[in-house]
Formats: structure tokens, C-alpha cells, sequence
């Protein structure tokens, strides 16, 4: 399969996205204590709130974003383009699992550690085998049972499963174009209404199909610059229209996929304009996502441990050079561990395991991974 162009400025909104979950789980430093309940009045204590309320109070919506571009991005990069079902495996395996259980593993000591030293795991309970189990097999919130060790990886979880069904229906897909994929992404929206306190699965899947039906759309119109400018006109109305109209269930129903579906239509289009340094910029964004993702909660869990019990966190992330720190630390680890182990181990995984006559097909970067993030 030859390679799809790479669509670095939608992996820089999802780098941005990633960015934002920093602020939205800064508030596990006000939530510390045993009973893990956040402090009372914290939100007018957060540093430089006055800037930065959006991502801390919507930083939760940067995981729906995240699975609407895995839609997005995989639907440009397979549908339609012969690629073999091992290399598809392989290169999610290669991608996400081993900076999954090199994380899991940390937070697991680390929490080993919290039990010796505080008595309770802080921020996430459920610290037995049986959840270990499920992280360990990345299926922690097929079925909802509580967040537990490194919490985050839940909607990375639910987008492997999706993943299946997106590979098990690509010839539906290839065959009935956008009527299918929009019917999957309203069948599982429909199903997360009903069922969703029940699966993370059904929410994901509902805005990962919209990204596929989003990208047929663009691809089938590439040539008829107006069409897709009117397409993006009717989804950001439509999203803002929805927003307004239903709330916050407008935005959760339309709004997200309206707004941000308009965006990545613009920007897919504006891919082939934009200045190198942006390219690069959002490139560098994209790649440090996975890890920002999942070194935040680690770095978080190590920051307590070195605090408590002598400094109560709430009273310390007061200060914004402790914002300041939290966020440069989590970065600058995210960007070592790309480039030191992420990008050598995803490397030497697809060398291992596609062998010879099976070498997984390179997909673009903008492939490579999708998450989440709450």
C-alpha cells in the first residue's frame, strides 16, 4: 500500500487536545486525600485560571476529538487502499502497546509505593489483579468497572475494540461509502444513549465512524473546492446550532463533530498550503501526543509521592511555577520517550513481527496513533 499523504495539521489539534488533558486532570493535585473527593472551591484557586478555565473545565472533550480524528485519519489512510489485516494489527500492536505496559508497570510501583508510604492508592481505587488484568490486555473499560492504575489509557482501551470493528467492516465501508459509516456512527450513538453507563465502546465508536464518514466526504469531493466549503458551512453552523440549542448535550451530540469536523475539512484541504514551520510545528505536536497522554498521570502519582504526607498537594498546585513544572515535565518526558523508546520499539515490533514476507505496510504518520484522553 503506498503511503496516504500525511495529514500533519489535524495531528497538531490532536497534539493540542492532548496538551489540554493537563489542565483538566491538574485537579487531581486538589484530590489527593484518601477519600479522593476534590477540594472544595478549587476551581478558584487553579493558577491562572483566568486564561486557562477552558481546558480545565472542557479539557474532558479533548477524548472525543481524539477518537472523532482516529476516524478521520484511518479512513484516509485504509479505506480503499489494499492493506493486509496482520500488517493493520501489527502496527497498532507496535504503536500503543509498548508505552501502555511500560506505563502500567510504573504506575503499578509506584502505587505499590503509595500503599507503603500513605496507606491508599491516591486519585484511582481499584488496585487488585482483576484490573491489572484488563489494563494489562488494554480492555479496561470495555465493560465500565472504575478507573484504576494509569486511569487515561480507558479511552485508548474502547478504541482498540473499535479498531476491530472498523477493519471487520472496511468492505461494507468500501462498498456503501459515507451511507454506512454514518449509520454506524447513528447506531452506536444510539446505542451509547441506551447502554452507555454500561461501555466506554459505544460513546467512541459513535465519534470514531463520524470521523471515517467525515474523511469519505472530503475525499469524494477533493476536486470541488466549493462543495467542501459549503460541507464545512453546514457542519459549524450545525455544531453551533446544536450547542446552542441542546446544551451540553447539543454539544456532546453535534456540536463536537460539527465544530471539529468543519476544522479538519479546512485543514485537510489547506495541508498542501501550509508553511513548512507549521507543518513541522504540528508534525512535532502529533508525535508527542501518546506520551503526553500517558506519562501525565505517572508523573502526577511521582509528584504526590515526593510531597506527601509532609506538603498537602492542594496547597502547593496553588502556585503557577507548579503548574509550570508539571506541564515542562510532562512534555519533556513525553518527547524523550518518543524519541528513545516509543519510535525504536514501534521500530524493531514491526521488524519482529511482520517478518519477511509480511512486512506491515508504513502508514503515515497521521496513522500511527490515535487516543484519547480523560
Amino acid at each position: 500500500m503506498a503511503n496516504r499523504p500525511y495529514l500533519s495539521l489535524i495531528d497538531g489539534v490532536r497534539g493540542i487536545a492532548a496538551l489540554s488533558v493537563l489542565f483538566y486532570h491538574y485537579v487531581h493535585f486538589f484530590m489527593s486525600g484518601p477519600d479522593r473527593l476534590k477540594m472544595p472551591g478549587y476551581q478558584e484557586v487553579l493558577p491562572a485560571r483566568e486564561v486557562l478555565w477552558p481546558a480545565y473545565e472542557w479539557g474532558y472533550f479533548a477524548v472525543q476529538v481524539f477518537w472523532l480524528i482516529s476516524g478521520f485519519v484511518f479512513a484516509h489512510v485504509y479505506y480503499g487502499h489494499r492493506v493486509g489485516t496482520r500488517s493493520f494489527v501489527v502496527n497498532r500492536i507496535a504503536r500503543l502497546y509498548p508505552l501502555h505496559l511500560l506505563t502500567l508497570l510504573v504506575v503499578t510501583g509506584l502505587q505499590f509505593i503509595a500503599l507503603y508510604r500513605l496507606g491508599y492508592t491516591p486519585i484511582y481505587g481499584k488496585f487488585d489483579w482483576q484490573h491489572f488484568v484488563a489494563q494489562l490486555f488494554m480492555a479496561s473499560d470495555w465493560i465500565r468497572t472504575g478507573l484504576s492504575f494509569n486511569g487515561p489509557i480507558w479511552s485508548v482501551s474502547v478504541e482498540i475494540a473499535v479498531y476491530a470493528i472498523f477493519w471487520l467492516t472496511r468492505g461494507l465501508a468500501r462498498r456503501f461509502g459515507a451511507v454506512f459509516t454514518i449509520a454506524m456512527a447513528l447506531g452506536f450513538g444510539f446505542a451509547d444513549y441506551k447502554w452507555g453507563a454500561s461501555s466506554g465502546v459505544l460513546s467512541c465508536g459513535s465519534y470514531f465512524f463520524a470521523g471515517c464518514s467525515l474523511s469519505i466526504l472530503r475525499e469524494g469531493y477533493a476536486k470541488n473546492g466549493r462543495i467542501l466549503a459549503l460541507l464545512a458551512t453546514v457542519f459549524a453552523l450545525g455544531g453551533v446550532a446544536s450547542t446552542i440549542g441542546g446544551g451540553d448535550a447539543g454539544w456532546r451530540i453535534f456540536g463536537i463533530t460539527g465544530i471539529f469536523g468543519a476544522l479538519f475539512l479546512l485543514l485537510a484541504e489547506w495541508q498542501n498550503s501550509a508553511p513548512a514551520w507549521l507543518d513541522r510545528a504540528c508534525e512535532w505536536l502529533g508525535e508527542n501526543t501518546y506520551g503526553v497522554y500517558l506519562w501525565h498521570f505517572p508523573i502526577q502519582l511521582t509528584m504526590m509521592l515526593v510531597l506527601m504526607p509532609a506538603i498537602r498537594t492542594q496547597d502547593i498546585a496553588r502556585n503557577g511555577w507548579f503548574l509550570a513544572l508539571f506541564f515542562c515535565l510532562t512534555v519533556v518526558i513525553a518527547r524523550l520517550s518518543y524519541v528513545w523508546f516509543e519510535r525504536p520499539m514501534r521500530d524493531f515490533l514491526r521488524e519482529r513481527l511482520a517478518g519477511s514476507r509480511h512486512r506491515p505496510a508504513n502508514p503515515p504518520k497521521g496513522g500511527d496513533k490515535q487516543v484519547p484522553g480523560s
